[in-house]
């Protein structure tokens, strides 16, 4: 009796545990077989969202075609609309940005050779014409202008004493002539000396009159080099590199100052093959680094007969059957002056030497 009821009980726990373990697998294979039928049902129903492993790999492909087409497209739709507006821009104009300012320079020189007493203007400051520059030591040409002053005083009165001496001899030759035959040849004898004795006071006049011409000459040079003491300006302009102090001995000759007209034009450098169209008159627009908020206005004056460079010819290429080739061009300086409304505030204010961007209206 207890070995049924303990042989009924373990046929129940096998039971209990063989029932979940049957339903779990029959249930996963029923959701296999569900989803199984889905996905054929799907394929079946929308084609186009399943592809195939190499249509996927082609698809970035295409894409990047299509975007790199494009690319080109519009590259090359600018590319052309820019050289048309370049071409255009060029039968319009001509453009360089090799141009500079440039100004008339007077170097000041010493006349003579000196000591530097004083320096009468600072650097960049604004003379007139006259305008006292420098002064040098005139001690020696005081002494030369008292010298001249003494040396013609003294030909005039050495003048005064012949033309004196003239006159006497002409009064002489004016006696009467006595009737006594003797008398008369004695008279005659007389006369003939007096002749010769005029002649001579005359002679001797006329060279006191040519020293006294002399001095009055000497007189002037050493005033001239007296008034060469001091060194004046003359143009009016701005004072630039100067070059000289107290206390220096200066030569004939040599630069102690410069000085700026402050009357700016703009020499550009235009290639030879942009000479085509330019003539002078032709309205210019100049753009200059030193002042970029602003642009200046002229007009083309002249053209330089002259070249800057000179063209380098390169040997013939036998392999390719190409002739000389030029690896330069030429420029040729063109002179362009500024409009005066345009310039107006700024003269003194452009130095020779900035950089300028010249462009013409050649149309």
């Amino acid at each position: 009796m207890i070995f049924n009821n303990e042989s009924r009980a373990i046929e129940r726990l096998d039971s209990s545990q063989q029932t979940p373990n049957g339903t779990g697998l029959e249930s996963h294979k029923t959701s296999v077989l569900e989803q199984t039928d889905l996905t054929s049902t799907d394929s079946h129903s929308d084609p186009k969202t399943v592809l195939s492993p190499s249509k996927r790999h082609l698809l970035p492909k295409v894409i990047l075609g299509v975007l790199l087409g494009s690319g080109a497209i519009a590259a090359g739709t600018y590319a052309y609309r820019s050289s048309q507006h370049t071409h255009q821009y060029a039968t319009k104009s001509q453009e360089t940005d090799n141009a500079y300012v440039t100004a008339n320079i007077q170097p000041v020189t010493s006349p003579i050779s000196g000591i530097v007493t004083e320096v009468a203007v600072n650097d960049n400051q604004e003379v007139s014409p006259g305008r006292v520059l420098v002064k040098l030591d005139s001690s020696d040409a005081q002494v030369s202008l008292a010298q001249a002053k003494a040396s013609l005083e003294l030909a005039k009165q050495q003048a005064a004493l012949a033309r004196e001496k003239t006159v006497i001899i002409n009064t002489d030759t004016a006696t009467p002539v006595l009737a006594n035959q003797k008398n008369q040849a004695k008279q005659a004898a007389n006369r003939e000396k007096i002749l010769q004795a005029q002649t001579i006071h005359r002679q001797q006049y006329k060279t006191a009159l040519a020293v006294v011409s002399q001095k009055q000459a000497d007189l002037k040079k050493a005033e001239l080099q007296l008034s060469y003491s001091k060194i004046t300006a003359l143009i009016p302009g701005k004072v630039g590199n100067k070059n000289v102090s107290v206390g220096q001995r200066v030569e004939p000759g040599q630069t102690l100052i410069t000085v700026v007209q402050p009357s700016p034009w703009i020499v550009a450098n235009f290639k030879e093959t942009q000479l085509e169209k330019i003539q002078p008159g032709q309205k210019v627009a100049i753009k200059m680094a030193a002042f970029p908020t602003r642009q200046f206005l002229g007009k083309v004056e002249s053209m330089s007969p002259t070249s800057l460079g000179k063209v380098a010819l390169l040997p013939q290429d036998n392999t390719t059957g190409n002739s000389t080739k030029t690896v330069d061009v030429p420029r040729i300086p063109v002179k362009i002056v500024f409009d005066p409304e345009s310039i107006h505030g700024y003269e003194s204010r452009m130095t020779p030497g900035m950089s300028a961007v010249a462009v013409i209206e050649t149309n």
